[in-house]
C-alpha cells in the first residue's frame, strides 16, 4: 500500500511538472483550476485504491464489490468535478478539458497497471 502512494505521488508530480512546462510554452495555457483538477484526480485515485485494498484480510468477493463501487465512484465524481468546473468558469478552456481527461486516463492506466497481479494471481510471469 505504501509503495502505491509513493508511485502515485511521483506520477502526480510528473504530471504537474508537465502542466507547468506546457503553460510556459503554450499560447493557450491551462487555467489555474487545471492544477486543482489534477490534484483532485490523484487524491480520488488514492482514496479509491485505499477503499478497495485498505483491508488486506477482506473477503475476495467483498474486494470485487468494492472494486465495482470504486470504479463507479471514480467515474461519477470525476464527471461531476468536470461539469461543475465547466459551468463555473467561462469561457470553456479546451486545454483544461484535454489535460483533465488525459490525466483521468493516465491515472486509470496506472491503477490497472498497479493491480494487474491482484486480478489474476494464478498467472506466472513469462520467462524468456
Amino acid at each position: 500500500m505504501k509503495t502505491y502512494f509513493q508511485h502515485i505521488s511521483l506520477l502526480t508530480g510528473i504530471m504537474l511538472l508537465a502542466v507547468v512546462v506546457y503553460n510556459l510554452f503554450a499560447v493557450d495555457s491551462i487555467p489555474f483550476y487545471g492544477y486543482f483538477g489534477l490534484l483532485f484526480l490523484s487524491g480520488l485515485s488514492a482514496f479509491i485504491h485505499y477503499f478497495i485494498y485498505g483491508n488486506p484480510k477482506s473477503d475476495p468477493q467483498k474486494t470485487i464489490r468494492r472494486m465495482m463501487i470504486g470504479s463507479m465512484l471514480r467515474m461519477v465524481l470525476s464527471i461531476l468535478f468536470l461539469a461543475i468546473t465547466l459551468f463555473s468558469f467561462r469561457p470553456v478552456s479546451v486545454p483544461f478539458v484535454i489535460s483533465y481527461t488525459g490525466s483521468f486516463f493516465l491515472l486509470m492506466l496506472f491503477e490497472i497497471y498497479s493491480i494487474r497481479r491482484k486480478l489474476r494471481p494464478d498467472l506466472k510471469t513469462r520467462s524468456k
